[in-house]
């Protein structure tokens, strides 16, 4: 029995010590480092993707925590270049890749009540309707836990110690990237502004990384990732949680302005004429003002990217994320759509 109670002590020491090993290293990023956050906050340099990982929304609440915010925007990742102005400390970058609108309405949610008013810019997707878009698995506590007693993550872990000893003394470090400051680790290949935009590999370091993207097809389960394949009607909880998330901000006070994202004209024409997707695409295009207007609130359609405007090839990746001047454009036409509101 003595020997029994020995055996479940050792080994509950080394899975416990193997889980704070896989915390501290977090070789996937599923935990959020707000010390990194406050790092970069505090050195003026910018935040490597390794230290955000995969828990955007945890990292974006705490983002909007540490700034005087009281204009936000919050979509997809698609909205991740719409930036602050410059000297601007009051614009927060909420935008969230692979969000749903039920993830939207739980970082909506978690903003404090006591927060001053705020202005959002909210992005809508046609796909997110999409009954087969599944977006981000929710990472919660259970998930957490698996990871950090994962034989994959441990593996990871070591490996990663084995390339840079250094992060068992220190979880990040201030290198220089092509001449920029970055908190990062090991492997800085985008990064992230202050104010939560974001500034891709091929920005940061032209050398080193190039913009990349998937070539046109007709073809739904090629195009964009495949967001828009299967699209046979229009989810009804999403549209519910999207309604929730706008009756939320109603409750609050909140001035609201939606729009929808832009994509190459050739782009919006395959959506407009196939035959699967169109019905589809033109029931999203007479819903959401209605649903914006209904609330008081301000609706922009700039799913062509000709009536932002902005040129056909004005996108990071050459065919999806609109770039960083595109999306000033719109920044600038939702600040005057507010202003018209006011």
């Amino acid at each position: 029995m003595k020997l029994l109670a020995v055996f479940f002590a050792v080994a509950a020491l080394l899975l416990g010590t193997a889980a704070a090993l896989d915390w501290w290293i977090d070789p996937f990023g599923s935990f959020t480092k707000t010390g990194a956050v406050d790092a970069a906050r505090r050195s003026g340099c910018l935040l490597s993707q390794e230290l955000v990982g995969t828990n955007y929304g945890a990292y974006k609440l705490t983002l909007f925590g540490r700034r005087p915010t009281r204009t936000f925007v919050i979509g997809s990742s698609r909205t991740l270049k719409i930036a602050a102005w410059p000297g601007e400390r009051s614009f927060t970058n909420m935008g969230i890749p692979n969000v749903t609108p039920d993830e939207l309405l739980h970082v909506l949610r978690a903003i404090p009540q006591n927060a001053p008013s705020q202005t959002v810019y909210l992005g809508v997707e046609a796909f997110w309707f999409n009954p087969d878009f599944k977006g981000a698995p929710r990472n919660n506590w259970y998930d957490k836990v698996r990871y950090l007693v994962s034989a994959n993550t441990l593996h990871a872990s070591l490996r990663q110690v084995r390339d840079a000893p250094w992060e068992l003394r220190e979880r990040w470090r201030r290198v220089a990237i092509a001449g920029r400051c970055v908190i990062g680790r090991t492997d800085v290949s985008i990064a992230w502004r202050n104010d939560g935009s974001r500034l891709y590999g091929y920005e940061l370091a032209p050398r080193l990384y190039h913009p990349s993207a998937g070539p046109f097809t007709t073809d739904l389960a090629k195009l964009d990732l495949g967001f828009y394949d299967g699209f046979s009607s229009l989810s009804a909880p999403r549209l519910n949680e999207l309604a929730a998330a706008l009756d939320l901000a109603k409750q609050r006070g909140w001035r609201v302005a939606g729009f929808t994202l832009p994509n190459p004209s050739r782009y919006v024409a395959l959506f407009r004429s196939q035959p699967e997707l169109a019905p589809r695409w033109r029931a999203f295009t007479a819903l959401m003002p209605r649903m914006f207007h209904a609330r008081g609130f301000a609706w922009l359609d700039l799913s062509d990217v000709s009536s932002v405007p902005c040129a056909q090839n004005a996108f990071a990746d050459q065919s999806f994320h609109p770039d960083a001047s595109c999306s000033m454009t719109i920044r600038r036409r939702l600040d005057a759509a507010v202003r018209r509101e006011r």
